[in-house]
């Protein structure tokens, strides 16, 4: 008798276990995608399946751009926290003004990598973007402010 409890108790575990894998593994961000993905990890961050209110995508830590939801809008952020990642913040603000974009610039507190005391700067491309177009508008940044090209992978940065 208290060997038929012992072996239900382990089917018992080995179901809860086979449920917890099969949920936990439906949930997960993929850690690198293609831009042609790009609008999947958009509508995670709508449904709230990161920790934050954001992530970003980078190919080489330098073309790092974030997408942060703010109450069901979109904006694009880039912070300079290289010396590499400088000239790209004047590429961006030109690139949203031929856009027809507001950047505004502000900081998270973060300290840069390079010589310099200040906090490293962030502009943030006023999009107030559906998933869609802030989709559309972040292949774009990459594929002309970065020359990257659409086979290129991006990591996912929570």
């Amino acid at each position: 008798m208290n060997t038929e409890f012992i072996l239900i108790g382990i089917v018992i575990i080995i179901v809860i276990m086979i449920f917890i894998f099969k949920r936990n593994s439906s949930n997960k961000v993929p850690r690198q995608i293609k831009l042609d993905q790009l609008e999947l990890i958009m509508n995670l961050l709508t449904a709230k399946k990161f920790e934050g209110d954001f992530f970003g995508i980078t190919s080489n830590y330098i073309d790092c751009i974030y997408f942060v939801d703010n109450k069901g809008k979109i904006n694009i952020e880039f912070e300079v926290m290289t010396d590499d990642q400088k000239p790209y913040l004047d590429k961006i603000k030109e690139f949203a003004k031929m856009n027809g974009y507001q950047t505004t610039m502000t900081t998270y507190g973060n300290k840069p990598i390079y010589d310099d005391l200040r906090e490293a700067p962030v502009v943030k491309i006023e999009s107030n973007a559906d998933r869609k177009t802030a989709t559309e508008l972040g292949k774009r940044i990459m594929l002309n402010v970065f020359n990257c090209n659409t086979t290129m992978k991006f990591e996912i940065i929570p």
